[in-house]
């Protein structure tokens, strides 16, 4: 299948795929059944994920997790180092380097910028926090090309220095901002709005406690 035609929903699960095979307790094998039940989608399901990439498993048997694992990261192309910036050091930004299973194992944080005056020139473990008009400056500087930026800049600014980030050179935005970019098709953006997260979990949330009215009402 090409690459362009494999749907989100597909990269999303094969990284719940992965996280399930992190946490599988030493196992040598497991099968797409155990993985779906695990995981809380069907073993048809699965199957046809793996299939957008190859072959995967042997039968009778199922799929050697440490293979399986190995094989998830090439395809998710954290089998190697990716470098990252945060751009935007506020609360937010701050928080996400401090947090070690953010950025662990696979990605690197080369980077830090922001444009508060009390922030630029302090140093966070070896890394000096720039000035964000800086960027495509600063970001030639260094020996190793950057993979990702991650955006945590208010919203009335996110589009300008997403549009700096992107005559930087990088391909891969990891977007806080509760806007979307408007960016050529060659940056890819990834858009996480914590907000909108909050609303639609306050929906189950009140569903549950309709239920649960209905329940004592019955009673």
């Amino acid at each position: 299948m090409a690459v362009d035609k494999i749907s989100p929903k597909v990269i999303e699960r094969l990284t719940k795929y992965l996280r399930c095979l992190e946490n599988s307790d030493g196992e040598d094998y497991i099968s797409s059944k155990d993985l779906a039940d695990k995981m809380g989608f069907t073993a048809a399901q699965v199957r046809k994920d793996l299939a957008n990439f190859g072959e995967f498993g042997i039968r009778g048997k199922g799929y050697k997790v440490n293979t399986l694992y190995n094989d998830i990261e090439k395809i998710l192309g954290i089998n190697k180092i990716n470098n990252v910036i945060i751009v935007g050091f506020g609360r937010l930004g701050s928080a996400l380097y401090s947090e070690s299973e953010f950025t662990k194992q696979r990605f690197n944080v080369v980077g830090i910028f922001d444009n508060s005056e009390l922030k630029i020139g302090k140093s966070l473990k070896n890394i000096e926090i720039k000035n964000i008009s800086e960027l495509s400056n600063e970001i030639s500087k260094y020996s190793e090309s950057v993979d990702i930026a991650i955006l945590t800049v208010p919203k009335f600014v996110a589009q300008e220095v997403s549009e700096l980030i992107a005559e930087s050179g990088i391909k891969a935005i990891l977007n806080f901002a509760p806007i979307k970019l408007n960016l050529p098709e060659s940056v890819v953006v990834e858009n996480i709005d914590l907000y909108a997260k909050l609303q639609e979990i306050n929906y189950w949330k009140e569903k549950i406690l309709k239920k649960a009215k209905k329940k004592v009402k019955k009673n």
